[in-house]
């Protein structure tokens, strides 16, 4: 055989071996990907998931291993690094997402943002649905979101405890000449001035909106209060 044709031959040789190799790691990622999109929403395990991405990403898909040196720079071989580096982006930020301060207001905010419905209720919500939102075009918007989300229950858990806490005011009286008259108002008074502090505090938060017309409203009450009280003391003082 000419000394050409041998060369040529095996060179075809070697395209059809990088070419192989290529498409076997590609067949690889898709069955482990494949394996992981029917995932139930509740039965996720993010931190598995993560670890084995970073596998990927050291092993199979490293392009300074020695097996990857001949193909690294195909573009096959880039398409299927990044898609492997999106999933890697794309897991941390679901695992924000199975945060228990999410309602379902903040999940139409997701809805909004990735332009996309998202079922989130379904009994078969699951892995596939999230990837196909593309989460890791929007990490700071999901971020956002889930930070909000606990802030916006943070504030409301705050609501309730002002709300229990006057629901469970009463007034003492003692008697002064025969009339009942106001008793020690340091508890009451403590109160007002601690919650109208905390809800000053609520509403210079950007995340109050959604509570904006409750904090308001305890606002009022408390003024209402101070106000009441304010009158009847001086009211008792000209007796």
């Amino acid at each position: 055989m000419h000394k050409s044709s041998y060369k040529q031959l095996k060179d075809c040789r070697n395209e059809l071996n990088l070419l192989k190799q290529m498409w076997d790691l590609i067949s690889l990622i898709d069955y482990q990907f494949e394996a992981w999109k029917s995932t139930l929403w509740d039965k996720i395990d993010t931190d598995n998931l993560e670890q084995l991405i970073k596998e990927m990403q050291s092993k199979q898909c490293n392009p300074q291993t020695p097996q990857n040196k001949d193909i690294k720079n195909w573009r096959a071989f880039v398409a299927l690094n990044e898609r492997v580096k999106n999933m890697s982006t794309m897991l941390p930020l679901i695992s924000q997402l199975h945060s228990p301060f999410m309602m379902e207001r903040h999940w139409k905010k997701l809805m909004k943002i990735t332009g996309k419905l998202i079922e989130f209720q379904s009994p078969r919500f699951c892995l596939e649905d999230l990837i196909k939102l593309e989460l890791h075009r929007f990490s700071e918007e999901v971020a956002e979101i889930v930070g909000g989300a606990e802030k916006e229950s943070k504030i409301e858990k705050k609501l309730n405890d002002i709300q229990g806490t006057w629901e469970g005011q009463q007034f003492e009286f003692k008697d002064y000449k025969e009339v009942p008259i106001l008793g020690s108002l340091d508890e009451i008074m403590e109160f007002v001035d601690q919650h109208s502090m905390e809800l000053m505090g609520m509403m210079s938060s950007k995340d109050v909106e959604e509570f904006k017309e409750r904090v308001l409203l305890w606002q009022q009450n408390l003024k209402t209060v101070d106000s009441v009280i304010t009158i009847w003391i001086k009211v008792q003082k000209n007796w």
